[in-house]
């Protein structure tokens, strides 16, 4: 019996031509098709949001009226169970803006609650704690940070992640070995529940919630608030590749580096092929 490879295997052609010399394009051609078009289209794109998001920002900031904001996401709740609780309830944040593939078709049948914050609360420089809302991204924390000479001990690379999303969900970094994942710098959470209640929880304050929150993917309420650690930032980064060539020798080298806690502010792994 001949063995054929995946390449080898003979394949049906489908469709119409115009499909198969568009496939056969987009399969054989796809560095060229990423250079000359995703590149400078992904570029572009990239350079309307940042304009839009920092617009949309300034627009919508408002610090100073945090408690407001906070009353008026409990005023939704208190609506919600004024109408009989019928619906789940989920964030109104469309799902285009999350950095997951999935589409979340429950928010047709979900009662959506706006929760519209998005501000830098509070820098205690003397704690070393940074307060903020839920829907700060790393971008906007690291833009405010790094010039005053503070960061966030684990900060997840893409500008977009929001603190509440990295919280709810599973935030890690290549500073993670040393800090933690990002629940590990958070002081504090402020949440509002499905009774409309708002809580303050710590690891002396409603203890419970305060170390089930991380990972729960908003299942026990809405974040509207996060004290986070902060640490000096220095200012340079002093890089060291160690080319390693098996799957033994990479987890070797990661484990002992990960261990080094004193030396190593940083580790991260790539991986290209199985060698």
């Amino acid at each position: 019996m001949t063995k054929l490879v995946p390449s080898e295997v003979p394949v049906k052609a489908t469709g119409d031509p115009t499909s198969r010399v568009v496939e056969h394009i987009l399969t054989h051609y796809r560095g060229l098709f990423a250079t000359l078009v995703l590149l400078p289209v992904s570029a572009l794109y990239g350079a309307y949001v940042s304009v839009r998001d920092r617009i949309v920002l300034s627009l919508k900031s408002a610090p100073a009226k945090h408690d407001q904001k906070v009353r008026r996401v409990i005023g939704q709740i208190e609506a919600w169970k004024r109408d009989g609780c019928r619906e789940k309830l989920c964030t109104a944040r469309s799902g285009w803006k999350s950095m997951s593939e999935l589409v979340p078709k429950y928010k047709l049948s979900h009662r959506k609650i706006d929760i519209s914050l998005y501000d830098i609360l509070e820098i205690d420089e003397e704690r070393r704690l940074l307060r903020v809302e839920p829907l700060a991204t790393m971008g906007q924390i690291s833009r405010c940070l790094v010039p005053r000479g503070w960061t966030l001990p684990v900060v997840p690379e893409l500008d977009d992640l929001t603190v509440g999303g990295l919280i709810m969900g599973f935030g890690v970094e290549s500073s993670s070995h040393k800090y933690g994942l990002i629940q590990h710098i958070c002081e504090s959470f402020d949440i509002v529940t499905a009774e409309g209640k708002l809580l303050r929880c710590s690891p002396s304050e409603n203890a419970d919630l305060f170390y089930l929150i991380p990972w729960s993917h908003g299942t026990l309420g809405f974040l509207v608030a996060v004290q986070l650690r902060i640490i000096p930032a220095k200012k340079y980064v002093r890089l060291h590749y160690r080319p390693v060539y098996s799957l033994d020798d990479m987890v070797d080298v990661f484990e002992a580096e990960s261990r080094n806690k004193e030396k190593n502010d940083f580790v991260e792994g790539l991986v290209y092929s199985r060698d």
